[in-house]
């Protein structure tokens, strides 16, 4: 399973254009295509984007309904892991020379620089891990790459610059689509393959020296250096500029692609990227949740990007269930800012029926929790250094419950 292969479940449209790197984002925004699956040339190389761009897509390629991904996805956890491990030749990838080879889009005018936006860097030290990073292009050998503390990539860099070493990676660009939600997905330390394997129902990596790595059209060996430099500003997930920081510099050895290749790029703030930003979390939130009732469904809401807000569903058996799920589904995920919680009555995606539990079934002198002083998320403008937190509990008390049914 590659990139190419899942062309066939996405059938994108391929458009008959060749634009300069810098003209992608108007293009696409006066043709109406800026979450449409497309494949299409940049500067002569081909270029493809949102081959996850919705919720049904994803459930597609997962063979799922698309309204129970994260009680699917949930149980994947506990799958078999099948990794076959072959030589990295086998990829028949050729040499290039330097990054400029790649047509990395520059998206917005106030942009610094270039951007690649879907690639993912698997790093190596004791174990693997493999997750995505925004990385922005210096020169025709270097990149300032975006580690976001405490995540696991950002931790294992700090321990190679602590033990006087740089942090060996490879940077895999257009890989199959679930290789992508596997390193969108925080799991524990190290499990990233093994969690890309049930996904996908078996995984070949390729090995050459210290790395392994899947199936991908570019393949960019490096490593991380103890060096930084300025780094943004950029538009994220909020369709904002995020701030400029000093990130750590990412030098090139190596660069190899396949004939024909296919630069794979995900636009900054649109629904793909929320999709691999905020659905992978929400089989996390599902397992935190049934730690302490009994969650029939869990989603992220479309209005906060699919990242600042859930819903959960839960059967109530006890009151107080609901505000254990809102103090787990705030721990599952540090970046959520708000929880709704609602009963099995209620349609979690639709917001008419949420507006419909918050006024029916929630009261604020008793149903409101609001945590101060809290981690969040960096994405969020509103925050300082610190974020409050919310939830809202729009279940029905158990005591009154038949006043609540719903008869029309």
């Amino acid at each position: 399973m590659n990139l190419r292969s899942a062309m066939a479940e996405v059938r994108p449209r391929i458009l008959d254009i060749d634009l300069r790197h810098y003209e992608v984002l108007e293009y696409l925004k006066k043709m109406g295509l800026l979450d449409e699956p497309i494949i299409f040339r940049v500067e002569g190389k081909r270029v493809a984007k949102n081959f996850l761009n919705s919720r049904e897509v994803l459930g597609k390629f997962l063979n799922i309904n698309p309204k129970m991904i994260a009680v699917e996805l949930a149980k994947r956890y506990e799958g078999k892991e099948k990794i076959e491990i072959k030589d990295f030749e086998e990829l028949n990838l050729k040499r290039v020379s330097n990054l400029m080879d790649l047509p990395i889009i520059k998206y917005f005018p106030r942009d610094t620089a270039r951007y690649v936006t879907a690639g993912i860097v698997i790093a190596k030290r004791e174990h693997y891990n493999a997750s995505f990073h925004r990385m922005m292009l210096l020169d025709n050998k270097r990149f300032a790459v975006r580690l976001v503390a405490p995540r696991h990539t950002y931790l294992m860099w700090r321990e190679a610059v602590k033990d006087g070493e740089d942090l060996k990676i490879a940077v895999c660009i257009g890989v199959h689509p679930l290789f992508m939600l596997a390193s969108a997905t925080r799991v524990p330390f190290g499990e990233e393959f093994s969690y890309a394997s049930k996904l996908m129902n078996g995984l070949k990596l390729f090995k050459k020296d210290y790395m392994l790595v899947p199936d991908s059209e570019i393949v960019i060996f490096g490593r991380i250096t103890s060096e930084t430099t300025s780094e943004g500003p950029f538009v994220d997930l909020t369709g904002t500029y995020d701030d400029i920081r000093n990130e750590p510099i990412m030098e090139i050895d190596e660069i190899y692609v396949k004939d024909d290749f296919i630069y794979y790029s995900i636009t900054p703030g649109s629904k793909e990227h929320r999709i691999l930003m905020g659905v992978p979390y929400e089989p996390v939130i599902y397992r935190f949740v049934s730690n302490v009732c009994n969650v029939k469904n869990v989603t992220t809401t479309i209005g906060s990007r699919n990242y600042f807000h859930a819903v959960v569903q839960i059967e109530k058996r006890t009151e107080g269930d609901a505000k254990n799920a809102i103090l787990a589904a705030l721990s599952a995920n540090p970046s959520l800012k708000g929880v709704i919680v609602v009963d099995e009555d209620i349609d979690i995606f639709s917001y008419e029926d949420i507006d419909y539990a918050i006024a029916t079934r929630f009261q604020p002198d008793k149903g409101l929790v609001i945590i101060t002083g809290a981690r969040g998320s960096s994405l969020d403008p509103s925050a300082d250094e610190t974020t409050a937190k919310w939830g809202i509990d729009a279940t029905k008390p158990l005591k009154n419950a038949d006043a609540f049914e719903r008869v029309i």
